[in-house]
């Protein structure tokens, strides 16, 4: 525990502040009393960032493969693991983020009490400590979300001892209630200290640091909703009473760049696919009824009615799994799509899009085939010689079968869309060119909010506002985030199912019923139709409807939070089961997984359960390398073997 939470010097390696004018003493060299607290915090939010190294391993190889945000990413949402991944994230980049988050604290208290402020700091450092304790909760809170047990102690001079899950929430929660209340709304920054706040358009103004805290304890009170119903009702309605984020210019984000520093987006590594997931395209598939002609015109001559599947290669997918879109490849763009679908993901080689990015231009969408091969899988007409099915997926909407590997799935050896190394991100849609090259990185937005006060009011929590109000508000928030307001009176108005039975108006909650659609035989060549039946809402993990109000609030909550808030969103699914994720499609056992014991090849066939999905991320061997004893005390309080499939206290489990 020394090694990991004590070994960093004071405030090393500042990030972001720019032009240090103010600084006349070496900040890695002083004393606290020469710390300027500010500083400190805004070094903390650096490293909260991540490296892109980190980033890349965290972020998109764990959080956005658990989120289904990555689809090619068939590592965490199959219970597969990197101790080298995870050990650079615990330490240095979180663990530096917490002590520097700590430091800005005491530095405030230090400096006070010493007298080396001047008046105007005097009175703007306590707001510093208020905003340095707001955001070292949000850190621990991202600890244990991942983790488990987290050592409150931590970074106070003494090796701290491990405490469970529910004292560390309570601990969280209190912290944010004092901070926002000990908040001086009438101090404010000087120029100065105010660009040394990384979140964009903030610069430490207070009042917003204030809705920050509140609406991420709102955020944080949903997290007890399984697990102590009380305390969640509790500490949300009294979060609610006060300031929160509520509209775009409140939104606590980090502009990213397209370097190499901790500001660099986390989503910019360009060897990296980052394409759509089978899980992500049945969601956005037809919700809303607003049509891809009316968002693109130029996309008329892809564009397939809204009963048409695609071709069927049920020799090239594997069919174990509850995907009800399984083994279907459309060879278009359906006829209707959720207006945000386009602004967050880019067609393959459709170069008339604005957020079009080309990370393979050697290549193109034309340039894999599937091999051919007969009923039983056998090549044809022999191995060495198989023949080919060309595919063009020019501006095709189509995902990567979620937890798909092709060292788990014999199946797959003769798909190059899904195996080859260039397949999945020349023919399937990836995040487009805001992402790759770096945006805003987003921590909170309003959206959010209204979505937390839509779930607390259908509980029958006192919000101020009603389910189906806070419900639509969230929607226009992010509508007006990706630019497409113009869409958002008829969407929030449409019946129209997507392809796991949701549609988005809210007094809309009747259960989608089998339908009849068509496809290809992608052998035969014959048009057929099919009986096309939603999933079976008993099997699924939430276990009780695929249309009900709170099925569509976390939908489109999940939606709205693309692609940045995928620790967020892994977290909702965790909770609740919600959306509709889908079963990873693999044949035969999952070796390397913790999983291995849990999944087999029909278990789809019984329904879902939570051992298929995962649940938390291991512990670095660092820890029980470097204590022990510590480690040991956490995986006791855990309450279960230290693997991803072990649930976290809160998920009432």
């Amino acid at each position: 525990m020394n090694k990991l939470f004590l070994g960093l010097g004071f405030c090393a390696g500042l990030v972001s502040c720019s032009d240090f004018d103010e600084v006349n003493t070496n900040p890695t060299a002083a004393g606290e009393e020469y710390v300027k607290p500010q500083y400190a915090l805004n070094n903390s939010i650096g490293q909260a960032q991540m490296n892109p190294g980190t980033a890349e391993r965290i972020v998109v190889y764990n959080w956005a493969s658990a989120a289904r945000i990555c689809g090619e990413m068939s590592f965490l949402n199959v219970g597969r693991y990197s101790d080298d991944y995870t050990s650079a994230y615990y330490y240095p980049d979180l663990s530096a983020s917490i002590k520097n988050a700590t430091l800005a604290i005491t530095a405030v208290e230090n400096q006070l009490e010493a007298a080396t402020t001047t008046a105007h700091e005097k009175e703007f450092f306590p707001n510093v400590k208020q905003f340095a304790r707001i955001w070292r909760a949000y850190l621990i809170s991202e600890f244990v979300d991942n983790f488990g047990p987290y050592p409150i102690e931590s970074f106070l001079g003494e090796n701290p001892v491990f405490n469970s899950e529910k004292d560390d929430y309570e601990f969280i929660l209190k912290e944010l209630k004092e901070a926002a209340a000990a908040i001086n709304t009438s101090v404010l920054p000087v120029e100065a200290e105010g660009k040394c706040d990384p979140f964009d358009n903030v610069k430490y103004d207070p009042v917003k640091w204030q809705k920050y805290a509140n609406s991420l304890r709102m955020r944080l009170a949903m997290r007890l909703s399984n697990i102590d119903k009380a305390t969640a009702q509790t500490e949300f309605e009294d979060a609610a009473k006060g300031n929160k984020i509520l509209t775009a210019d409140e939104m606590f984000a980090v502009k990213e760049n397209d370097g190499w520093d901790v500001f660099s987006g986390v989503y910019t590594r360009s060897f990296d696919d980052q394409v759509l997931s089978s899980t992500v395209a049945n969601l956005l598939t037809n919700l809303g009824g607003i049509k891809v002609t009316e968002q693109r015109s130029d996309l008329a001559s892809y564009v397939k009615p809204a009963n048409y599947l695609g071709i069927k290669y049920d020799r090239h997918y594997v069919a174990n799994t509850d995907n009800p879109t399984k083994q279907y490849w459309l060879d278009g763009m359906p006829e209707n799509l959720d207006p945000r679908a386009l602004k967050i993901f880019c067609l393959p080689d459709d170069e008339n899009a604005e957020n079009y990015i080309d990370k393979y231009n050697d290549r193109t969408a034309k340039d894999f085939v599937l091999y051919t091969v007969d009923e039983n899988g056998n090549p044809i007409p022999n191995k060495d010689n198989p023949g080919e099915i060309k595919i063009d997926a020019t501006r095709c909407w189509n995902g990567y079968p979620a937890g798909s590997r092709g060292g788990w799935s014999p199946t797959l050896a003769y798909n190059q869309l899904v195996t080859n190394g260039y397949g999945p991100g020349c023919t399937l849609p990836m995040l487009g060119k805001d992402y790759c090259q770096g945006k805003s990185r987003i921590f909170f937005a309003a959206w959010e909010t209204y979505f937390l006060l839509a779930e607390a009011s259908l509980y029958g929590w006192n919000t101020g506002t009603t389910a189906k109000e806070a419900y639509e508000n969230g929607i226009k928030a992010s509508f007006e985030y990706f630019g497409v307001s113009e869409y958002v009176n008829d969407y929030l108005n449409s019946t129209n199912y997507n392809r796991v039975g949701t549609s988005v108006k809210f007094d809309h909650t009747t259960e989608p019923t089998a339908e009849q659609m068509t496809y290809v035989d992608g052998y035969s060549k014959e048009q057929k139709t099919v009986t096309y039946e939603y999933p079976t809402a008993s099997k699924t993990l939430y276990g009780k409807a695929l249309n009900d109000h709170l099925t569509k609030i976390i939908t489109q909550k999940f939606i709205a939070q693309t692609p940045y808030l995928v620790l967020e969103m892994w977290s909702d699914f965790r909770r609740l089961g919600l959306p509709f994720f889908e079963i990873p499609a693999n044949e035969s056992s999952m070796t390397g997984s913790d999983m291995v014991n849990a999944w087999n090849p029909n278990s789809w066939k019984d329904g879902q359960k939570w051992e298929f999905y995962p649940q938390r991320m291991r512990y670095p061997s660092s820890l029980e390398n470097a204590d022990p004893e510590g480690y040991k005390q956490a995986v006791e309080l855990l309450g279960g073997s230290d693997n991803i499939i072990t649930p976290l206290w809160w998920t009432g489990r």
